[in-house]
């Protein structure tokens, strides 16, 4: 009776033993992917946070024609994201009638997803409240 009470001992302890690794496995390849899925919303959201600071860096004055004025910004837009190695679909302008205010739309790929950006430029934006 020893000699069976040892065998199942042994095999209670080796089925333990590989669920503990498969445990180990499957939560390895959990964190890498979960590292690589921060990895790529950091590039995201790095990329984002780049084309809205350049786009706050133009300056339009309230007495010039924005839609003049966006020619020479896309030039500059795409010329930008070219430089910095972002693929660039498209650049459009934005205006939100309601409030008087005037935009850049960045519309952008990154590993085969299409993303946009969209910010507002800080000299064409009426306070309603004075």
């Amino acid at each position: 009776m020893k000699l069976t009470e040892l065998l199942v001992c042994i095999e209670i302890f080796l089925m333990a033993s590989a669920v503990f690794a498969s445990s180990l496995v499957n939560a390895r390849s959990g964190i890498a992917k979960t590292e690589a899925a921060s990895k790529k919303t950091v590039s995201i959201l790095e990329t984002d946070a780049l084309l809205r600071k350049e786009i706050r860096s133009f300056d339009v004055p309230h007495w010039k024609n924005f839609s003049t004025e966006f020619e020479a910004i896309e030039r500059m837009i795409f010329l930008f994201c070219a430089e910095k190695g972002i693929e660039a679909v498209s650049v459009s302008s934005v205006y939100d009638a309601r409030h008087s205010m005037e935009g850049i739309k960045i519309e952008w790929k990154l590993n085969g997803k299409n993303y946009a950006s969209q910010e507002f430029i800080k000299q064409r934006i009426a306070d309603e409240t004075l």
